[in-house]
């Protein structure tokens, strides 16, 4: 039987630190194959936060010029009311098809940037574990830097 000291620890046993530095586990097949997929995944995180921004000014677009041209018809309404005298009814059913296309359009606003602004999260979370991964697996090399 081998001798232990007052903690219980074998002195024959070696540590696996020191059967493995991490010095040496660089050069692994493994760290190597785990390096370029963290490259490979930063790319991708970072094309698809790019993505998300730009859809992001897109749905800001999108709803400036679909309120500008619901204002515009309603404005043209209101002038084509004035002009030819037409009855109230048809006044209280273009307003009231006007405050619909309003709500609509905010309603539709809002869920497109939503789900735009948890792509753009989830696209900054990737990065950041890319980033993580890659000064992990790739402690030689510099982070590569990105542009937005």
């Amino acid at each position: 039987m081998e001798q232990t000291n007052q903690f219980r620890s074998n002195h024959g046993a070696r540590r696996l630190q020191d059967l493995f530095p991490s010095n040496e586990n660089q050069g692994l097949p493994a760290n190597t194959h785990a390096c370029r997929a963290s490259k490979r995944n930063l790319e991708q995180a970072n094309d698809h936060l790019k993505r998300a921004n730009r859809d992001l000014g897109e749905t800001a677009a999108f709803i400036a010029a679909s309120l500008t041209t619901v204002t515009a018809v309603e404005a043209v309404i209101n002038i084509a009311v004035k002009t030819i005298n037409l009855s109230r009814d048809i006044l209280q059913v273009a307003f009231d098809t006007y405050i619909a296309i309003f709500l609509i359009i905010f309603l539709w606003g809002a869920l497109r940037t939503h789900v735009a602004l948890r792509k753009r999260a989830q696209a900054e979370k990737d990065i950041d574990q890319a980033k993580r991964n890659i000064f992990d697996f790739c402690p030689g090399e510099p982070l590569p830097k990105l542009e937005e």
